[in-house]
């Protein structure tokens, strides 16, 4: 049984006409068992009740006595003007003051709270439990499963946006794997795509790889879609904010910012199909030389 319980109200007026001997171990009362508060929750007839007994003379010791109930909730009844069904109080959680970052990490990596967990602890002074993180993103998690469940198609015009993203990929070099960052364009009209690939994510690799981009397409698109990575939003303990840098770069260019929502994945899902079929193929851009 939840711990949380209701109290269910007696409406029968004849029930209610006879008295307080009437209400005694009558359904009026869930007892106990809430650790919120004190003795027993009653409903507004019981209530009613125990201030008509108070006003025919009884005590509270008489009034517990033949209702059953704790003398606390009696005394409370009788110094109480007017009925209030209860509610449990709100509580505090030491993640409150992380819940903006919460929900625009969480979709980042795939809503692992043993990721954020982790994150939260290094990065920002957390210092509660992993089951607290796990609980609040239990429901961002449902509520990301929801929204792509009601997506629709998002067309545009030639010229209009492209969408940018980086994948991952093996490579092999003589003996050696290594681990390559592939930086992939994509316009949004033609789906035509450009991937070049890098050593790291470092802010200059993102200007390099927009300009060999623009070059390779002939131009720029109005707007160009990200996901919100740190090379173009940082994000700290007062939300949200565009790498200065970046959007320097963007004004120079002449193309508009656009950032996904958090909690949908797949607004750039465009993009995320290049990034499959490019660590697929063998072929590809590094570093301005091609390499096989």
């Amino acid at each position: 049984m939840d711990q949380e319980q209701q109290c269910v109200n007696v409406i029968d007026d004849q029930v209610a006409s006879q008295g307080p001997r009437a209400l005694r171990g009558g359904a009026a009362t869930v007892s106990g068992g809430i650790p919120d508060t004190e003795g027993d929750v009653i409903g507004q007839t019981q209530w009613q009740a125990i201030r008509e007994a108070k006003a025919t003379g009884m005590n509270i010791s008489a009034i517990a006595r033949e209702m059953g109930l704790d003398r606390k909730t009696v005394r409370a009844a009788v110094n109480s003007e007017h009925w209030q069904p209860y509610s449990r109080p709100c509580r505090t959680s030491k993640l409150d003051e992380h819940m903006d970052w919460l929900r625009q990490r969480a979709p980042q990596v795939h809503f692992s709270a043993r990721i954020l967990h982790q994150e939260l602890r290094l990065q920002r002074g957390f210092a509660g439990s992993y089951e607290v993180v796990k609980v609040a993103v239990r429901p961002l998690r449902a509520q990301a499963a929801s929204a792509a469940l009601t997506q629709r198609r998002f067309e545009t015009e030639p010229g209009e946006q492209a969408q940018v993203d980086w994948g991952q990929i093996k490579v092999r070099f003589g003996d050696q794997s290594v681990k390559v960052h592939i930086f992939v364009m994509t316009l949004g009209y033609s789906r035509r795509g450009f991937a070049e690939g890098f050593f790291n994510e470092r802010l200059d690799n993102v200007l390099a790889a927009h300009e060999h981009a623009f070059a390779h397409f002939g131009g720029r698109c109005e707007t160009m879609l990200y996901d919100r990575m740190r090379t173009v939003v940082h994000h700290d303990r007062d939300g949200s904010r565009l790498n200065a840098t970046f959007e320097a770069f963007a004004q120079h260019w002449g193309f508009r910012i656009r950032l996904c929502q958090p909690y949908r994945a797949k607004t750039k899902g465009k993009v995320e199909s290049g990034l499959d079929s490019t660590s697929k193929c063998n072929v590809f851009e590094m570093g301005g030389e091609r390499r096989n």
